[in-house]
């Protein structure tokens, strides 16, 4: 399988914290062979060691002014280059043996420039020409392994740095995608949660303030049929009376909610007791008789737990006294050692619960949807069980196991 690099691939390099390190490793071997080529001249005849001398340090020139550009120039200066620091070369180990080690250099300036496959070409035309120049004198085992050897390590490394930039260019590439998958999430998660809440609070005010209102308005016409009717003023002030108290407990309720507190009527007493005095305003408001009565042993649950099946309850007997015509209704709360049930009956006209529940949700009657969904919130259970002219029974189950707290 082969690899080269593109162009941005390689300003990447470039650019990046290892490449800048290569560099400098790069830099530090060259001025290091060329002082010791430079020390070599001493043992050379006058002429070639001036000549050798020259040689260099036009190879220290380009290599350092071109290193300081190389960013800057564009391909065909950079080839140039190459091709210049090339040519030197050759002509610097036809005077002195030792310029042979500048090929280590070149070997590295080759791949950095030219890529991988390119720069592993021009490695092959080096380690060629330094073997070739050999033939003359006689060629060693040493002097072919030595540059063959010196191909393969430079190749090496090169390639090896290449996947290591690979690899964390992907590996950043990844963390970025995490990052912004992470951020994509949280939005959804914050847009889920301000849709929940929304619909929380809906639900809050369709069980509280919209039944309150409601309870109170029947009240008020009951009170007003009473003084238009018999005259039965004592009747109409105690409804009126029933009305005041509802209308207090809503703006209790109300500021409860803005709080985010619990329920104002567990606040003050029991589930029991809470349903006995929501009951009663249904009752009085609708002409019903509700009764509220506890089996088992009370026992003092979970606020939350107690709040839910208030709300369930609240939720059910409105629907009694608005829709359906009855005259009876019991609450029955039931209590065992893993789960409590509260039971809302009444011998109203009853209704097809499926042809309900397939009407879109809306503010006319969000009830059956909402106390489902209360009751999930508790890993509950709500069973609807009415019929056209066979009253409805209303079952809110929950258990204590997963509502422990």
């Amino acid at each position: 399988m082969s690899y080269s690099l593109d162009q941005d691939e390689l300003e990447a390099i470039e650019s990046s914290e290892g490449a800048e390190i290569m560099r400098n490793g790069v830099h530090i071997l060259t001025a290091t062979i060329l002082v010791v080529a430079i020390l070599m001249s001493v043992r050379m005849d006058l002429s070639l060691a001036v000549l050798n001398l020259v040689l260099l340090s036009l190879f220290a020139g380009l290599y350092f002014v071109g290193s300081y550009y190389l960013e800057r120039m564009t391909g065909v200066w950079k080839l140039a280059w190459l091709i210049a620091l090339t040519v030197v070369w050759i002509a610097d180990i036809l005077v002195a043996s030792a310029g042979i080690y500048l090929l280590f250099v070149l070997f590295f300036l080759y791949l950095r420039v030219l890529g991988m496959v390119w720069g592993s070409i021009s490695v092959i035309f080096g380690t060629a020409v330094s073997v070739g120049i050999q033939i003359p004198q006689g060629l060693t085992f040493g002097g072919v392994m030595g540059p063959v050897v010196s191909a393969l390590v430079t190749v090496a490394i090169f390639y090896a740095f290449t996947r290591l930039h690979e690899i964390n260019t992907e590996r950043t590439a990844l963390i970025r995608e995490l990052m912004e998958t992470r951020e994509q999430l949280a939005e959804t998660e914050r847009a889920a949660g301000v849709a929940g809440e929304r619909q929380r609070i809906a639900h809050e005010i369709h069980d509280t303030l919209a039944q309150g209102l409601s309870s109170i308005q029947m009240l008020l016409h009951a009170a007003n049929r009473d003084l238009d009717g018999d005259i039965n003023v004592d009747k109409a002030r105690e409804r009126i009376g029933l009305a005041r108290q509802t209308a207090a407990d809503n703006l209790q309720e109300a500021r409860a909610m803005i709080a985010a507190l619990q329920p104002a009527a567990l606040s003050q007493t029991s589930l029991v007791g809470a349903l006995d005095r929501m009951a009663q305003g249904f009752a009085a408001a609708a002409d019903l008789n509700i009764e509220v009565e506890a089996d088992g042993e009370v026992t003092q649950l979970p606020m939350k737990l107690e709040a839910v099946l208030l709300r369930i309850a609240q939720g059910a007997v409105g629907n009694v006294a608005k829709h359906a015509q009855a005259t009876r209704a019991r609450i029955t709360v039931s209590y065992s050692d893993d789960a409590v049930r509260v039971d809302i009956v009444d011998n109203g006209v009853g209704f097809d619960v499926k042809a309900v529940e397939s009407r879109p949700a809306g503010l006319g009657h969000i009830g059956l949807a909402a106390m489902k969904r209360r009751a999930e919130e508790v890993s509950g259970e709500v069973v609807i069980e009415s019929s056209p002219g066979n009253g409805t029974a209303v079952s809110v189950s929950v258990p204590l196991t997963t509502n422990a707290h």
